[in-house]
């Protein structure tokens, strides 16, 4: 008699194995979760250490509020989260911790931490961020009171997530994470930054709104590398809408940064001097700002290969700040235009995943 998989009622476990020609047999696990103590008890499948695992598992989570006291860790490879319309993680009162975590939850991540193939789909996650009383975890204070909190994960998508309201971020990559796929998802209402992304490489966001974060809607630092955003919507943050440091390949096509309460993009260096490397925005609206694009970088040797072209410039002139102002490091500006009418600009339509 195994305890955790007899927990479940036969209706809810399904187990499943596919053969692919050429390939050894697959096991695939399927569970359906529709209550709490359901998803309470799914967390042994999916966490460290699991025992008789099969090759992937399959988490449905039917419709409803889920109210975790501690994160919901996902520690193993290979496992799919599918949330139905109306499926909710709400973190208790001063829980303190990821709603999600992905990956380890040690201080340091080696490479023999990594896992991989994770996939997030359909979930609203509400941080409660009023009610915890610390950005930080209590027991690991390394860890941070995020919506999803990915850490040594390769290949990750994020499919049509909700995360919001939550003490930190609502979506943190980090720690060595690769070949990241984010798209049709809205990250708002968040303490800090919508999403931030950090020490990680090929991460891919599309179609992805960063709304109402009261810092940054976009934070990208610690040696980011090759990171693009796309079709993207980053509005009425409290601070930047685009923070960046110590990155290199960053880029921006098609995306719209508006009514930030200070610069749409602030490109700035660290107390080591790395800054930004290589990053273009291209095919942008940068509308209603309090500033538009900033390097405060001063030398080559700080930031340097920044371009911005085909992008429109709007009402980003407030406390006398320019469209595009530097400290000295250059900016390659080109085929922009600057304080042209929306009638006229031909703005491109945005599909809100709100």
């Amino acid at each position: 008699m195994h305890p955790i998989t007899d927990y479940f009622p036969t209706a809810l476990l399904v187990a499943a194995s596919v053969v692919i020609p050429g390939e050894t047999e697959k096991s695939i696990q399927e569970i359906e979760i529709e209550n709490l103590d359901d998803l309470v008890a799914a967390q042994a499948f999916v966490d460290e250490g699991a025992e008789n695992s099969p090759s992937e598992i399959v988490l449905t989570i039917r419709p409803g509020d889920y109210l975790l006291e501690e994160s919901f860790h996902i520690a193993r490879s290979n496992v799919r989260l599918e949330a139905e319309p109306g499926a909710r993680f709400i973190l208790a009162d001063e829980a303190n911790c990821p709603v999600v975590a992905i990956g380890t939850q040690n201080e340091w991540v080696d490479e023999s931490d990594v896992i991989e193939n994770i996939s997030v789909s359909g979930l609203e996650i509400d941080g409660n961020k009023d009610y915890q009383s610390s950005e930080l975890d209590t027991d690991r204070p390394w860890i941070r009171n995020n919506g999803i909190d990915a850490r040594g994960v390769r290949n990750l998508k994020v499919r049509n997530v909700v995360a919001k309201n939550n003490r930190s971020g609502g979506l943190v990559i980090s720690w060595k994470c690769s070949d990241v796929d984010v798209r049709d998802s809205l990250f708002s209402e968040n303490y800090f930054d919508g999403v931030a992304y950090y020490d990680s490489i090929r991460v891919f966001t599309t179609n992805c709104v960063m709304r109402d974060n009261q810092f940054a809607g976009v934070s990208l630092d610690n040696r980011l590398l090759e990171t693009y955003f796309s079709e993207c919507l980053i509005e009425s943050n409290g601070n930047v809408g685009v923070f960046a440091r110590n990155t290199i390949d960053l880029y921006f096509d098609d995306c719209v940064i508006r009514d930030s309460a200070d610069w749409a993009v602030f490109l700035a260096h660290d107390e080591k001097e790395l800054g930004v490397h290589g990053t273009e925005i291209r095919h942008c609206l940068i509308e209603g700002n309090r500033g538009g694009i900033f390097m405060a970088s001063v030398k080559a040797e700080q930031s340097s290969g920044t371009v911005v072209k085909h992008t429109r410039f709007i009402e980003n002139g407030r406390d006398g700040r320019l469209d595009i102002e530097t400290s000295g490091s250059a900016i390659e500006s080109s085929q922009n235009a600057f304080g042209k009418d929306l009638a006229l600009a031909n703005e491109p339509v945005r599909n809100d995943p709100s």
